[in-house]
């Protein structure tokens, strides 16, 4: 008998999707294409996003490369990712099960935490996890973070040039050394920032996958080397955090038991604060921030007026931040118009049915929020940076995913939305900043949604309405620029 899942879309109507049915998934053609799918992934890794919104626009809200052997799915449309979230038994995770590390490795280690887990594993490992990062505990770290946010602001002045992306990458890296690490040490803390940032760009770039090789000049042996000073210096932090006391989340984690009993081990320990230590999405929400608000000038107007009367050039408290509503809706639409994590992934364990769609065992499905995020029937205008669309807007799951979904929604939203709207508020109290003269504006993947070249902005007064320069770059694909 043929099931029926039904689902209530925004406009309050009820759909159906059936499941069992066979029928074959929409596809290109089949045609000879040397290298097989390696070669379409390879074209894919160029840019993940142009290609997913290409293959949206021309077969739909859930498609294969090949209708016959769906052994790779594309995934969109939010009544199809609700059937992929609620069975998590079935669509399964495994971070970088594309990257051929070996078993017994620092690379493998670093990436073994929730990101690779299913089933009674994960839900286990994610309570004990979670107890080092819910909300009661987060908000203690309010303090720190503006702290350190008015230390960064202290050395900047009006008029210079400042990498704008490499400023936030400190902070955000200082942030998370005291905060989830219990450490207060700046040249240690930038060290560490340089070793993740390496490894974040070589990790899952197409060399390290076409050609996982420790031979001398391979991005794959620059991953393996980087991964073992990473777990040298988390691991030396580990046990200097078993000796002392703390309010860290590396302290917590320490301390916490699962239902039976048992405590995290010293690798699991070691995945899990990588896993929390690596904020990569935080620094490019930041920075992406800061470039849509210059290109829309009358929106930072209205923000800088909201902070100013609730503020009066203070640091946000907890309540603050739960009165300042436009900056909410700001922080909102720029995740919606460029997610940190533009692609994700999951595994069939099983032969399963998606809809009436049939997937044989170990298919691989991507799912983007950054095409989900754009589809129109959702959004109106959905390439218009518009806070003002958050006033009435209320997304189901499926249809805003920033943080993801289901069984492996990421458990630092919490911690991530706190730091974000924290550093906004007293960055924009004090300066400015404008995109400065020449700047290519292009987007890339690593882990996170980056500018490629960085973001290098001048420094005004607040209030201040410079001349907006040209954007040159493919950002202009991604978001329609005043």
């Amino acid at each position: 008998m043929r099931r029926v899942h039904r689902f209530r879309t925004r406009g309050g109507a009820m759909s159906a999707v059936g499941v069992g049915a066979g029928q074959r998934l929409p596809a290109p053609p089949r045609v000879p294409l040397v290298g097989g799918w390696q070669a379409r992934g390879l074209r894919m890794l160029q840019d993940p996003t142009e290609y997913f919104l290409r293959q949206y626009r021309r077969f739909g809200g859930i498609s294969a490369w090949d209708a016959t052997r769906p052994k790779h799915v594309f995934v969109f449309s939010p009544e199809y990712l609700r059937l992929l979230f609620a069975e998590p038994e079935v669509f399964i995770v495994d971070a970088f099960r594309e990257v051929r590390m070996p078993a017994d490795s620092s690379f493998l280690r670093l990436s073994n935490g929730l990101l690779r887990l299913n089933g009674d594993t994960h839900r286990s490992h994610r309570r004990v996890v979670q107890h080092g990062l819910h909300a009661r505990r987060v908000v203690r770290y309010r303090d720190t973070m503006a702290e350190l946010t008015e230390e960064l602001l202290a050395g900047w002045r009006t008029g210079e040039t400042r990498r704008i992306d490499q400023d936030m990458g400190r902070l955000v890296t200082r942030t998370a050394m005291r905060t989830i690490l219990g450490v207060d040490a700046p040249a240690e803390a930038d060290r560490l920032q340089r070793l993740i940032d390496r490894l974040l760009a070589v990790a899952a770039s197409p060399a390290t996958l076409l050609f996982p090789y420790d031979l001398p000049g391979t991005t794959f042996r620059t991953a393996l080397r980087v991964s073992e000073r990473i777990e040298e210096s988390l691991r030396a932090l580990i046990a200097e955090r078993r000796t002392a006391a703390g309010s860290d989340v590396l302290t917590a984690l320490i301390a916490a038991r699962d239902e039976n009993g048992t405590a995290l081990t010293d690798e699991e320990l070691v995945a899990e604060a990588y896993t929390s230590f690596c904020h990569d999405s935080n620094i490019s929400t930041l920075t992406w921030t800061l470039f849509l608000l210059d290109r829309h000038p009358d929106v930072l107007d209205r923000l800088t007026a909201e902070l100013r009367d609730t503020l009066g050039g203070a640091a946000p408290t907890a309540d603050d931040l739960d009165r300042l509503d436009y900056l909410d809706a700001v922080v909102k639409e720029v995740l919606r118009l460029l997610p940190p994590a533009p692609m994700l992934l999951r595994y069939t364990a099983r032969e399963a049915d998606l809809g009436p769609y049939r997937l044989p065992s170990g298919a691989l499905l991507f799912y983007s929020p950054y095409v989900t995020h754009r589809l129109p029937g959702l959004y109106d205008d959905p390439l218009r940076f518009d806070p003002d669309r958050w006033r009435d807007l209320k997304p189901a799951v499926y249809e805003y995913l920033p943080f993801g979904a289901g069984a492996h929604h990421c458990l630092g939203k919490h911690f991530a939305l706190l730091e974000i709207k924290t550093v906004l508020a007293l960055l924009l109290q004090r300066f400015r900043p404008a995109l400065a003269p020449g700047t290519r504006v292009d987007r890339a993947m690593r882990i996170s949604f980056v500018p490629k070249h960085g973001m290098p902005m001048v420094l005004h007064p607040v209030g201040a309405r410079p001349e907006p320069v040209p954007v040159r770059g493919n950002i202009t694909e991604s978001v329609r620029l005043a």
